[in-house]
């Protein structure tokens, strides 16, 4: 999917993939849409931190673009439907709204879960020949962060090579490493040390990449933690070190190791 950077009317640039499919005229439209509003390019670019809701997004495109395929070659019992849904008591307004008022609308009622899921009931529901690219969204992860606390090797080896911030924090402030300890998936773990990833700052709170493998108990990473150089007692932002971690989430394993190599 092709990638464009967009110039914003605050002064800020931002990076937007476009969708597959959609057509020049309603690519431009979105691309001014964007650039004209800065509040809604911020909520786009915190949107693309969020793998849930960008696959949610792309589930929903993808119906669309299926109804819309329908309708452009004639089907009958689908443009019967959607004739339905724009006198339908529930929903007549927010048809009305995206006639008046084009793309902002648009947007909007894209981003509103409990509105798309509505229509889609009231379409007949999930179309059964979408399921293998439904399930194909589904199963592929949306960020390199995403991609990390599965054990993606393969993912994370792509979104690396894409250059994309290796210590940037997700919606949740935490980082790809600090998944990717906490769900105890070595070789990601080993392979963005590797690239030079930041085992002393995995999130908002301060915490290192100590703190997670002590926290959760994974005793293999933290042993190879300390390995290659990580701080025994560095502390987080409450003060806490990994020792404290260990020590709160009763993990007599990580404690042991913790000890042994000079923890306080």
């Amino acid at each position: 999917m092709a990638t464009e950077t967009l110039k914003i009317s605050d002064g800020s640039s931002m990076e937007i993939t476009r969708l597959p499919d959609l057509d020049d005229e309603t690519w431009q439209e979105v691309k001014a849409y964007v650039e004209g509003n800065p509040e809604t390019a911020k909520a786009l670019q915190n949107f693309a931190k969020n793998p849930d809701a960008m696959r949610g997004w792309l589930q929903t495109q993808a119906i669309a673009e299926h109804y819309n395929s329908k309708l452009s070659h004639g089907d009958t019992p689908v443009q019967e439907k959607v004739k339905s849904l724009e006198s339908d008591p529930e929903l007549a307004p927010i048809f009305e709204d995206i006639k008046k008022n084009g793309m902002e609308a648009a947007m909007k009622y894209y981003q509103d879960e409990e509105i798309m899921l509505k229509i889609s009931q009231k379409m007949g529901g999930l179309p059964s020949e979408l399921s293998p690219v439904l399930q194909k969204i589904e199963d592929t992860a949306m960020t390199l962060h995403e991609a990390a606390k599965r054990g993606d090797l393969n993912a994370v080896k792509t979104f690396l090579d894409k250059k994309k911030p290796l210590d940037s924090q997700d919606f949740k402030g935490i980082t790809a490493l600090g998944y990717a300890i906490g769900a105890n998936r070595i070789a990601v773990v080993k392979l963005l040390l590797d690239s030079r990833a930041n085992p002393y700052s995995v999130d908002a709170s301060g915490n290192s990449g100590l703190h997670y493998a002590a926290g959760y108990g994974r005793k293999e990473l933290l042993e190879y933690l300390l390995k290659v150089g990580a701080n025994v007692n560095q502390p987080n932002a409450e003060g806490l070190t990994p020792l404290g971690a260990a020590t709160q989430n009763r993990q007599e394993a990580t404690m042991a190791v913790l000890k042994a190599h000079g923890a306080q």
